[in-house]
């Protein structure tokens, strides 16, 4: 008997091993053909205007902070978790059907338009644009599309929780500057965050702004590729997936900002040369 269950158990255990690495592979190329991958290269550098605006704190503390952020934030440690969560989130005919939408036509145009916005949205470019927009509104139509993407996306609330991810970096790093006994912790600082910024206030912020932000994104996309993506992403596979990236997003948020306590503590802790 024991002839016949061994191998019929490495079998399992191979098939297992197998079907793991095809569901990792997948979920990396979701990755990348998402616009993901380009969108979180902007991270770095919006963490470091982050603490860029910390008024009154020492120059050293701002230092340490956007050097851990550089590190804790790094783009290719951040796509690997999304990948991972991902894979353990999403089956693999689930992912190779997302991936034949995304590696279309359409699918291609629109990721292309969400990674070029991800390096050009700065303040002047989005302002440049409200202006021109003013001057030409949109067709109610596309207007209406615009209002459907910020639906479909669940745009509010992977903003809001960016941002709550970026405060709790800063707070954890700064935190972590604090002799061991007199720090709050995570926890804490997460229902300090929320007392101070409540999410439904930081959603209500992002609403006013969001129509512009979106249209700026899918300005060069037309209406009929626009209607498309819209569809897609109300489809079973197309919620899916978006929620999956959602929340694979804003748990690689919380994990970078728990990094960055122990970086800046060894940035702080660490004697000058």
């Amino acid at each position: 008997m024991k002839k016949l269950v061994y191998p019929f158990l490495l079998g399992l255990l191979l098939a297992g091993a197998a079907q793991a690495q095809e569901a990792a592979k997948l979920a990396q190329r979701l990755v990348e053909r998402s616009g993901v991958a380009v969108q979180l290269q902007s991270l770095p550098k919006n963490f470091e205007e982050h603490t860029a605006a910390l008024r009154g704190a020492p120059s050293q503390l701002v230092l340490a902070l956007t050097e851990a952020g550089r590190e804790a934030y790094r783009p290719q440690r951040m796509a690997q978790e999304i990948a991972d969560a991902l894979a353990a989130t999403l089956k693999p005919e689930e992912m190779e059907r997302v991936l034949a939408w995304l590696e279309a036509d359409v699918g291609r145009r629109v990721t292309l338009a969400e990674e070029s916005a991800s390096v050009s949205m700065g303040e002047e470019n989005l302002a440049r644009y409200a202006e021109e927009i003013k001057a030409k509104p949109p067709s109610a139509r596309r207007q209406q599309l615009i209002q459907d993407m910020i639906e479909a996306t669940d745009s509010l609330e992977l903003s809001a929780r960016l941002i709550e991810g970026m405060a709790l970096g800063v707070a954890i790093g700064i935190d972590s500057t604090q002799p061991a006994q007199n720090r709050a912790g995570a926890a804490v600082l997460r229902k300090q965050i929320e007392a101070a910024m409540p999410k439904e206030q930081v959603k209500a912020q992002l609403r006013a702004a969001m129509p512009a932000m979106t249209g700026y994104t899918y300005r060069e996309v037309s209406d009929a590729d626009l209607a498309a993506y819209v569809a897609f992403l109300r489809s079973a596979d197309g919620k899916r997936a978006n929620d999956a990236i959602t929340e694979a997003f804003a748990q690689a948020m919380v994990a970078a900002s728990l990094r960055m306590g122990q970086l800046v503590e060894q940035r702080v802790a660490k004697p000058p040369a």
